[in-house]
C-alpha cells in the first residue's frame, strides 16, 4: 500500500520508458548473459502490475483490445502448461514437466507486462524508440561477437547459453527481427532504413551461417523479403529484384560446411526407406512416432506414457529407428505436435490461439510487418520445439513485448506507426 502510494505521482511517461528500456536490455543481452534477462523481467512485470493496480485505483487505466488479445492469449498458453506441469509433477521425466512448469510462469507472468507494454504504446516516443534501438543493436553486435568467439574456441556449431545449434538461430532471429522493427520506428528516412534492413539481414545471417541450423538458414531470405514486402511497398518494383539477386549472391557464398548440410536434407529424404538412421529421418519417425502417442483427452498424458507409446511404434512401424528411439523422450521436434501429444486438447487449442493472435492482432493494428516475428515462430516450430526450454520462452517474450508496443497506436493516442 505505501509503495503504491508512492507511485500515484508517477505517470506513464515516467514509468513506461525505463521499464521498456529494461525489457531492450534484457533481450538485447538473452544469448550471452545468464539469468539477469529473466530476473529483469519479473522485476519489469512486477512493477508493471504495481502500475496498473494505482492507473486503476485512480481511474486512468487504459483498456486495449489488441492487448487483452495479446494477454489473454499468453495467459491461456501458460495456464494450460502451468497446469499440466502440477498434475503430471511425479512423471519420471521430470525435466520435461519441469521445463513445461516453468514456462507456464513464466508465460502467465508475461501476460501481465504484454498488456502494459502493448496498451500503453502510445508512450513509445521517437526519442524513445532511438535509444532502444541502440541498445539492441549493441546487443545484436555483441551476440555475434560472442558467437564468433565460441566458434574459434571450440570449432562446433555456436550454442551460446542454449541447448543446442538450433534454438538458438531462433532466438538470434527473434533478436535481430525485433532490432528491425525498433530501427523502422526510430528512423523514418528510407534510405537510412535500407541500411539498416541490410545491415541487421547481414549480422542475421553471419549468426546462423555460425550455427548451420539448415531450418534457419532456408527461412531467414523469405523472412526478410516477406519485412520488406509489406515495409515498402513503393519500392517493389525497383528494389526487389537488385535485392533478391544480393541475396542469392550471399546464399552461394556460405561456408562449405552449410551447403553440405543443405545439401544432405534432399539425401536423407530420399534415403528414408532404406536408411532412416539420419538427421532428417530421424525427425520423421518421431513425428510419426508422435501423432501417433497422442492422447485425446483434455490434459493429455505424462511425458513417461507419451514416450513408451512413441517408442512401441518406433521399433514396430520405423525399424526400431535409434536416433528417433532415443530423443522422443525429449521432444517431438514440432510444437504443435510436442503439445498436442503432452497437454492433449487443451494444449492443441493454446497454441493455435497463441499463434493466431500473435498474427492477426499486428495486421489489424495496420502494423503486419510485425507478424513476421510470430511467423518465424510458427515456421520454426514446424521442424523443431521452440517453446520449451525457460530461456527460449524468456526471450521470445522479451521480443514480443518489444516489438509489439511498436503497433500504430489506437486513435486517440499520436504515433509514427511501424508498416
Amino acid at each position: 500500500m505505501l509503495l503504491a502510494k508512492r507511485w500515484s505521482g508517477i505517470s506513464a511517461g515516467h514509468i513506461y520508458p525505463a521499464l521498456f528500456l529494461a525489457i531492450c536490455t534484457a533481450l538485447a543481452t538473452s544469448l550471452f548473459v545468464d539469468a539477469w534477462p529473466r530476473k529483469v523481467m519479473y522485476f519489469t512485470s512486477y512493477a508493471a502490475i504495481i502500475f496498473m493496480a494505482v492507473a486503476i485505483k485512480r481511474k486512468t487505466f487504459v483498456y486495449d483490445g489488441s492487448a487483452l488479445a495479446v494477454a489473454g492469449a499468453l495467459l491461456f498458453l501458460g495456464a494450460v502448461r502451468f497446469t499440466w506441469g502440477t498434475l503430471f509433477a511425479h512423471a519420471q521425466f521430470s525435466d520435461v514437466v519441469g521445463n513445461y512448469r516453468l514456462g507456464g510462469k513464466l508465460f502467465m507472468i508475461s501476460a501481465l507486462l504484454a498488456y502494459f507494454m502493448i496498451a500503453w504504446r502510445h508512450c513509445v516516443t521517437q526519442n524513445l524508440a532511438i535509444k532502444a534501438f541502440g541498445v539492441l543493436l549493441a546487443g545484436l553486435l555483441a551476440t555475434l561477437g560472442f558467437a564468433l568467439h565460441e566458434h574459434a574456441t571450440t570449432g562446433l556449431r555456436v550454442q551460446l547459453l542454449t541447448d543446442s545449434a538450433g534454438t538458438v538461430s531462433y532466438l538470434m532471429t527473434a533478436l535481430a527481427l525485433s532490432c528491425l522493427f525498433m530501427g523502422y520506428r526510430a528512423i523514418t528516412h528510407t534510405g537510412v532504413r535500407m541500411g539498416i534492413f541490410l545491415g541487421i539481414f547481414v549480422l542475421n545471417t553471419l549468426l546462423l551461417i555460425l550455427t548451420e541450423s539448415r531450418a534457419g538458414v532456408l527461412t531467414l531470405p523469405v523472412l526478410y523479403l516477406a519485412f520488406f514486402c509489406v515495409s515498402h511497398t513503393q519500392l517493389i518494383k525497383y528494389a526487389l529484384i537488385p535485392l533478391v539477386v544480393a541475396m542469392a549472391v550471399g546464399f552461394a557464398l556460405m561456408p562449405q560446411s552449410v551447403w553440405q548440410r543443405l545439401e544432405s536434407i534432399r539425401a536423407e529424404v530420399d534415403t528414408y526407406h532404406t536408411n532412416n538412421d539420419t538427421s532428417i529421418g530421424a525427425r520423421f519417425s518421431i513425428w510419426k512416432g508422435g501423432y501417433a502417442s497422442i492422447h485425446w483427452s483434455l490434459l493429455g498424458q505424462s511425458p513417461d506414457d507419451r514416450t513408451e507409446k512413441a517408442r512401441a511404434f518406433i521399433q514396430q512401424h520405423e525399424r526400431g529407428n535409434p536416433e528417433a528411439y532415443k530423443n522422443v523422450k525429449y521432444h517431438l521436434h514440432d510444437d504443435v505436435l510436442e503439445t498436442l501429444s503432452l497437454q492433449g486438447i487443451a494444449g492443441g487449442v493454446s497454441i493455435l490461439v497463441f499463434y493466431g493472435v500473435l498474427v492477426i492482432v499486428p495486421v489489424r493494428r495496420r502494423s503486419s510487418a510485425i507478424a513476421v516475428l510470430p511467423i518465424s515462430l510458427i515456421v520454426f516450430g514446424l521442424t523443431d520445439t521452440v517453446l520449451i526450454q525457460s530461456q527460449s520462452v524468456t526471450m521470445l517474450c522479451l521480443a514480443l513485448f518489444a516489438s509489439y508496443a511498436l503497433m500504430t497506436p489506437a486513435s486517440r493516442h499520436a504515433g509514427v506507426p511501424l508498416r
